[in-house]
Parts: structure tokens; C-alpha cells; sequence
């Protein structure tokens, strides 16, 4: 129950941005891994039940603790340890909470040296999320998806 507490205690704690970042990835969650088509309403409405005490599903409980996991480093484990996750705030944080078990191919990795590649890498993902930005976080996670789907296209040389 201790553990329990703890994750509800996180997720009331949370100013209201990044409350609704937690929403987003966690609907994104609920959507791609348990099938799961949740509407923003009805998603806001079940996590204010959890937290005011409502016994979980296992699976919403489950993707709570993967959502936190997600946002930050080790985030379900200080959810469930510590009552408190600590989410990225700058573009540096933001950037390590998205990319952090994901390796550097070894072929970008050689380029990382030069100042000017780095200075381009930095404005290629701020550009992409101001591109995307959106007061409606459905929106925003729409743009971000076809903005994803639009750079993931290859050519047959690649």
C-alpha cells in the first residue's frame, strides 16, 4: 500500500504542465502497448480517481509507472521509492528523458567532435518541437507524429 501511495502521491504533486505531460505520454502508453483508445477527458477523470484513492487496474497501474519511466530516468522506481519524480525542465533534460537507452550509431558518433555538427543538432530539435508546438496537446502529439512519419521516409539509397 506504502508503494501504492507513493505513485499517487507523484502524480498529485505534479505542477500542471507537467501533469499534462504525463497525460500525453501516458495515454500514448495505454494506446500502443494495451490497445487501449482512451479519450483525453475520460484519462484525466481515471487519474484523479487513482489519486484520491480509487484501487487501479493493474495495466493503468502498469503504465503509470511506465509513463514516469519514460519522462524521467528511473522515474517508476523514485515514483514508487520516493513519492517524487524529478521530470526534465530544460531542452537538455527534455532531450535526455526521450533518448537515454538509445545508443549513438557509430558512424554519427565520430561527427559529435565538431562544434558546429553539435550547434545543428540542438537546433534541429528545438525546431522540431516548435514546428510541432500546439496549445492542444492532442494537436501537438498529432504534429509530432506526422512530422515523425514525414522524417522517417527513405530513399532507396539510404
Amino acid at each position: 500500500m506504502m508503494y501504492l501511495d507513493n505513485v499517487r502521491r507523484t502524480i498529485a504533486n505534479l505542477k500542471p504542465i507537467e501533469r499534462q505531460q504525463f497525460l500525453v505520454h501516458l495515454r500514448k502508453i495505454l494506446k500502443d502497448k494495451y490497445r487501449k483508445n482512451v479519450k483525453p477527458s475520460e484519462l484525466e477523470t481515471r487519474v484523479r480517481e487513482f489519486v484520491t484513492g480509487k484501487e487501479p487496474k493493474a495495466d493503468y497501474f502498469e503504465a503509470y509507472l511506465l509513463t514516469f519511466d519514460e519522462l524521467s530516468m528511473n522515474g517508476a522506481l523514485e515514483a514508487l521509492k520516493k513519492g517524487k519524480v524529478k521530470l526534465p525542465i530544460t531542452w537538455r533534460q527534455l532531450l535526455l528523458s526521450v533518448t537515454s537507452d538509445t545508443p549513438v550509431p557509430i558512424h554519427i558518433r565520430e561527427h559529435l567532435n565538431d562544434e558546429l555538427i553539435l550547434k545543428e543538432l540542438k537546433a534541429v530539435f528545438k525546431n522540431v518541437l516548435q514546428y510541432c508546438e500546439d496549445d492542444q496537446q492532442d494537436n501537438f502529439f498529432e504534429n509530432l507524429q506526422n512530422f515523425n512519419k514525414f522524417i522517417s521516409i527513405k530513399g532507396k539509397d539510404h
